[in-house]
C-alpha cells in the first residue's frame, strides 16, 4: 500500500541536504514520547511497527535475522534549504503486510511529530493531507486540509500484480542511485562497487521482506541469482563515494556517506533478475533503507 503524506510547515527552518533521510531518529523519539504520555496502546503498536520482534519460526529467524520494519519511506531529498511557512513537504511511504494494519497508528505518530518538529526539533507542521496510490498509479485523496474526507481505507495492491505491469524483458538497464547507498562487509563500507558487489545486498533485502511480510520463501535460489548477477556485463560504472553527514559520538566525529552514481548493464541475464531489481526499487537497499537511504531508479533502454 502506497500513501503520500502532505506536511504543511508552520515556521521557517533550515533543512540540510539529505536531512529527510534522518527521520528514524525523529520517529523513535516521537514513539518514546507516546510512552511517556501514558498512551500504552499506541506505544505498543508503534514499537512493533518501528522495531519489530524477532520471528518465532527458527527457519525464518535464520533467514532474516533482525527483521526490518514493514514500511519504507522514500522522501524527495532534493528538498533542502530554507523551508517557509505553508510550504508543503510530501512524504511517500510504502506499507507491507502487517504494516498495513498499523497505518492509523503511523498517522497518529506523524501528527504527534508535527508538534515536535521534523528535523532536530525544528520544522513543526500539520498533517494537511493523505493521498493513496493504487497499483496502476492512480491517486485519490483520503485527507484534505487536515481533515479526513472519508474512511481511511486505501487500496491494497498485490506485489505480483504490480510486477505484471512492469517490463519483464530487458537486456539493457541503467541502475541509477538517488540517495546514498551504504553497504558494509565485515563492518567496512564499500567505497567502490560493481553490480556483482551490490546484488547480494539487494537480494537479501528483497527476500527478507518477502519472507517476513508476504510469506514468500526463496531459500533454494539465492546462489542461482547471485551466479546470474556475476554474468551481467557492466558497460559503464560511475559509482563514487559521497559523504553526506557527520555522526557525533564519544569516539569523535565520524563522516557517514554512501555510493552515488549509475551502472549501465547489458546481458540476457538481466531479464531473469529484473523482478528483483524492480522490488529493490520499491524497498530501497543498504543501511537506512527503511528511512530513504539507498533509493535507486531503473532506466530501460
Amino acid at each position: 500500500m502506497k500513501l503520500y503524506f502532505y506536511l504543511e510547515n508552520s515556521n521557517y527552518f533550515d533543512l540540510p541536504d539529505l536531512g529527510l533521510l534522518q527521520l528514524r531518529r525523529e520517529l523513535r523519539q516521537g514513539l518514546k514520547s507516546f510512552s511517556d504520555l501514558g498512551q500504552d496502546d499506541y506505544a505498543r503498536e508503534l514499537t512493533q511497527l518501528l522495531q519489530p520482534d524477532l520471528p518465532d519460526d527458527p527457519v525464518l529467524l535464520r533467514q532474516i535475522q533482525q527483521p526490518s520494519p514493514a514500511f519504507v519511506i522514500s522522501p524527495d531529498t532534493s528538498l533542502c534549504g530554507l523551508i517557509a511557512p505553508k510550504q508543503r513537504i510530501c512524504l511517500p511511504v510504502l506499507f507491507l503486510g502487517s504494516g498495513i494494519k498499523a497505518i492509523d497508528f503511523f498517522v497518529s505518530l506523524l501528527q504527534h511529530l508535527g508538534t515536535r518538529g521534523l528535523y532536530h526539533g525544528c520544522g513543526r507542521y500539520i498533517l494537511e493531507g493523505v493521498e493513496a496510490e493504487d497499483g496502476s498509479g492512480v491517486r485519490s485523496m483520503l485527507w484534505s486540509k487536515g481533515k479526513q474526507t472519508y474512511s481511511l481505507n486505501p487500496p491494497v495492491c498485490r506485489l505480483s500484480w504490480w510486477l505484471e505491469r512492469k517490463p519483464s524483458f530487458e537486456n539493457s538497464v541503467q541502475f541509477e542511485i538517488v540517495t546514498p547507498l551504504r553497504i558494509l562487509r565485515q563492518g567496512k563500507p564499500f567505497f567502490k562497487a560493481g553490480f556483482a558487489d551490490i546484488f547480494p545486498f539487494l537480494l537479501r533485502r528483497v527476500t527478507s521482506l518477502l519472507a517476513a511480510y508476504a510469506g514468500v520463501e526463496l531459500s533454494p535460489y539465492p546462489a542461482h541469482y547471485i551466479s546470474m548477477a556475476k554474468q551481467v556485463k557492466v558497460v559503464q560504472n560511475s559509482f563514487h563515494w559521497k559523504d553526506w553527514r557527520t555522526l557525533n559520538n564519544e569516539h569523535g566525529d565520524q563522516n557517514l556517506g554512501g555510493l552515488m552514481g549509475a551502472l549501465k548493464m547489458q546481458g540476457d541475464e538481466l531479464s531473469e533478475l529484473l523482478w528483483l531489481l524492480q522490488l529493490g526499487h520499491l524497498f530501497n537497499i543498504g543501511k537506512g533503507a527503511t528511512y530513504g537511504a539507498g533509493q535507486y531508479r531503473l532506466i530501460y533502454s
